[in-house]
């Protein structure tokens, strides 16, 4: 009888009745991550994660010792969605010289939604400088990869661009 009316004061607390509250919210919380986390997109995803993540380490140390090339990828000052606004690269090679007659294709990853991810071929407007007029559906925190592939070798450079409403 002792023990139950003890238990009784002590729901009546208010430091047992806060950490109660807090402990409760937390669990919530968890639950409600948890749930949100199944239902939405899984952001960035690689259809061949398995086969890159394979080759990453023999593909890197071989690219990593021969000459590199030197890539600037430039976008617009101020990128807005649903506006089509030109996007440069300029390739040199490992002799300083401009690059001519390569493959070239940019790549748009939104991070928070994989759905909206997509690519764009860019074309050589002098040597050395590749453009592709690039127009964004979505506002946010896109990441552009830039791949020039060009005589068996392949260079890529990233960008994260920030999209304007």
């Amino acid at each position: 009888m002792a023990a139950a009316s003890h238990l009784k004061e002590d729901f009546k607390n208010p430091w047992f009745l806060g950490i109660l509250a807090l402990v409760g919210v937390a669990l919530a919380g968890t639950i409600w991550m948890a749930v949100v986390a199944g239902q939405t997109s899984p952001g960035l995803v690689s259809e061949d994660y398995y086969e890159k993540g394979k080759n990453y380490f023999h593909e890197t140390p071989k690219a990593e010792q021969g000459p590199q090339w030197r890539l600037s990828l430039m976008a617009p000052p101020t990128p807005v969605v649903g506006q089509s606004q030109i996007y440069r690269l300029y390739v040199v090679d490992e002799a300083g010289h401009p690059v001519s007659g390569a493959s070239v294709v940019l790549y748009a990853y939104r991070p928070s939604d994989a759905n909206a991810d997509f690519e764009v071929k860019m074309t050589q407007a002098d040597a050395g400088t590749f453009t592709a007029p690039v127009s964004f559906a979505l506002p946010g925190t896109w990441d552009l990869i830039a791949q020039v592939k060009s005589n068996g070798r392949s260079f890529d450079i990233t960008q994260r661009v920030f999209i304007k409403d």
